[in-house]
């Protein structure tokens, strides 16, 4: 009798402890809201989409600019075709392209955003091997792994105390990530100079959307933007070694367009925009004259870079490096016309 008291009191408390605590997470807005996670199974059931696409069907393929800048019910209403979305928040796009081009008979429109350091950097670090992991998901995932994602999707969507990812932000709510927080001022356990918070969530058809505590209050913006302060600064200059990365991206992109070509495909290649804050720093690592200019002389695709059109630029980016939702929607209007003008898509 003692222990089933026992039970149904931890039981009780477990419940009141984990309500007070769902409910102070739900009145911090400018942070917390609940959503449905965009980690490695969500993104392989998008890129599933593909084994069935067609010829009119565009793939959007990219890292968190593209995530946030290029939104798909936008797309979808100015082209009217609805984007497949495989971009990977914080993952180099190299292995979701070669999956696409290497392993399927695709024979749409792929557009790629392009990060010069994502997409003519090393491809041997932890953001490209975690990339090549969300791709084997997609070929691995048990049927164990696919039952669990589609009952965990009711709790995603409706608790914020859920509210994590596999691209960590500092102020995630798992308990790993709020362990991290934790210092000692004996040095036993260092502080995380780097605490980048999370800046925005993502709606169930994978659009990143920024938090709107970024767009117009200074405080929040400085909260992001003085961690790029910290973090830029340790980009390498630009070396033989950063030319023979670039020099080899460059083959290799050069190559899978072709073969996307030859069986009737197309690619599309977008250097969003970054503010100077983060901009100068990347071109210390990466010129443009040296990276962007030297692969558009090569690559027989048409390629857009934000410095060449007004509409790629006007907008502010809050933390330097993606747009707000307001903009997004703006701008990835104006690009999916400025596509049909130039004639590389078709509007349906």
């Amino acid at each position: 009798m003692k222990l089933k008291q026992a039970l149904i009191t931890a039981f009780l408390l477990t419940l009141v402890g984990v309500t007070i605590w769902e409910l102070y997470w739900r009145t911090q807005t400018d942070y917390y809201i609940a959503y449905l996670e965009d980690d490695r199974n969500q993104w392989a059931e998008e890129r599933a989409k593909v084994e069935t696409a067609t010829s009119e069907d565009v793939i959007l393929i990219g890292m968190s600019r593209t995530g946030y800048n290029l939104n798909t019910h936008v797309w979808e209403a100015t082209q009217g075709i609805d984007p497949i979305k495989l971009t990977i928040n914080g993952k180099l796009p190299g292995p979701v392209l070669k999956d696409v081009i290497n392993n399927t008979d695709f024979n749409g429109t792929i557009v790629l955003g392009v990060v010069p350091i994502g997409v003519f950097g090393s491809k041997k670090g932890f953001r490209y091997r975690v990339a090549q992991e969300w791709v084997d998901h997609y070929y691995n995932r048990t049927n164990a792994q696919k039952l669990g994602h589609i009952l965990s999707k009711p709790l995603q969507r409706n608790l914020v105390l859920l509210s994590s990812s596999e691209n960590k932000g500092y102020n995630d709510l798992d308990l790993k990530s709020l362990i991290k927080t934790i210092t000692l001022d004996d040095g036993r356990v260092p502080s995380n100079d780097f605490k980048l918070v999370r800046i925005g969530y993502n709606d169930e058809d994978r659009n990143l959307i920024m938090y709107d505590r970024l767009v117009d209050n200074i405080k929040y913006q400085k909260e992001i933007t003085d961690q790029w302060d910290k973090a830029l600064p340790g980009l390498p200059a630009y070396s033989e070694k950063t030319e023979k990365n670039v020099t080899e991206s460059i083959k290799e992109l050069i190559s899978l367009t072709k073969k996307l070509k030859d069986r009737g495909g197309k690619i599309i290649f977008i250097r969003h925009k970054a503010e100077d804050g983060w901009l100068k720093h990347a071109e210390k690592n990466m010129p443009k004259a040296k990276a962007w200019n030297k692969f558009v002389e090569q690559i027989d695709a048409p390629t857009y870079h934000f410095q060449d059109y007004d509409f790629m630029s006007k907008h502010y980016l809050p933390d330097w490096s993606h747009m707000s939702a307001k903009d997004a929607k703006t701008y990835t209007k104006d690009i999916v016309n400025q596509l049909i003008k130039d004639g590389h898509l078709t509007k349906h």
